[in-house]
């Protein structure tokens, strides 16, 4: 199934009209197409993405959270008993069989039914990549999670877009784009849907409002649904094209940064696309832009 929103050129009304195709998550939470997104990064990766035009999105199963691609403990509880149910019932009928000789026996699967579930679920992280933004209004915890540039924890700049522009930005790259819903997951229900595991996480996380785009590879999934697939790895990183220019509102510097950080990074900006100079502004946070009053 597709949802409107990528572009696509048909004839409608003697008129071309345009229509965006994207892969469409059935369970994407509700955000509003303004609403502010955020990057936060050190200054070397966003001047990459200046300089190549390229997003880069990294492999799932890389990510720090061990809980990627995993499903709630109830589901596994469900699974539990309905593998031990066709288990029984394959002894039933085994025992039933022995004594009519012309009755077929119920052979085994060649794999263990839990570890066939466990191997496919971390197949499912194996063959998506993804790139993490944050929605909503600057975080302060997230400036000091993923910027260390100069060794100073926080140190770093961020880029920030809406919604809307980072959707359509994204929308010939066949990338589903959705916030993340955090639960909890020891008391969760099950989940319904087979993304769901790649778009979900533990309620612990939850202050990074995480919104993600996430590439999934069909093709690498099904080539190692087989027991024994020797299946090379896909790159633990993938680009699509990407002008930073035409998507952000800002590049943001850190309310870490000292006069010469920012004076860096102005210089950096502005050298490699003098386009994006006047989008380059100092963190509200920095008591340099907004002072403490006391």
């Amino acid at each position: 199934m597709l949802c409107v929103v990528a572009a696509e050129a048909f004839w409608r009304d003697g008129l071309y009209a345009t229509v965006r195709l994207v892969p469409d998550y059935k369970h994407r939470p509700v955000m509003p197409a303004d609403t502010s997104v955020w990057r936060y990064l050190s200054l070397s990766p966003v001047m990459a993405t200046i300089k190549t035009g390229q997003l880069r999105l990294t492999r799932v199963d890389g990510f720090k959270d061990p809980f990627e691609g995993s499903v709630p403990k109830a589901q596994f509880d469900q699974q539990t008993l309905l593998f031990i149910g066709a288990e029984s019932r394959r002894h039933m009928m085994n025992s039933v069989a022995a004594h009519h000789p012309g009755m077929a026996r119920s052979m085994p699967p060649d794999e263990d039914l839990w570890a066939r579930t466990t191997r496919l679920r971390r197949g499912r992280t194996r063959s998506a990549h993804a790139s993490c933004w944050s929605a909503g209004s600057e975080c302060e915890l997230l400036w000091r999670l993923y910027c260390a540039d100069d060794g100073c924890q926080g140190r770093g700049v961020a880029v920030r877009t809406t919604l809307a522009r980072l959707e359509t930005s994204v929308a010939g790259h066949d990338l589903y784009v959705s916030p993340i819903t955090y639960l909890p997951y020891h008391e969760a229900p099950p989940f319904r849907d087979e993304m769901d595991p790649l778009m979900h996480k533990r309620h612990g996380f939850a202050a990074e409002r995480e919104l993600r785009l996430l590439k999934f590879d069909q093709t690498q999934f099904n080539a190692l649904i087989p027991k024994d697939a020797s299946v090379p790895e896909l790159s633990e990183h993938i680009y699509v094209d990407w002008v930073l220019r035409d998507v952000i509102d800002e590049i943001v510097i850190s309310p870490y940064a000292d006069p010469n950080y920012e004076n860096l990074v102005r210089i950096a900006i502005n050298a490699t696309d003098p386009n994006l100079a006047d989008r380059v502004t100092l963190s509200e946070l920095n008591e340099r832009r907004n002072p403490a009053h006391f």
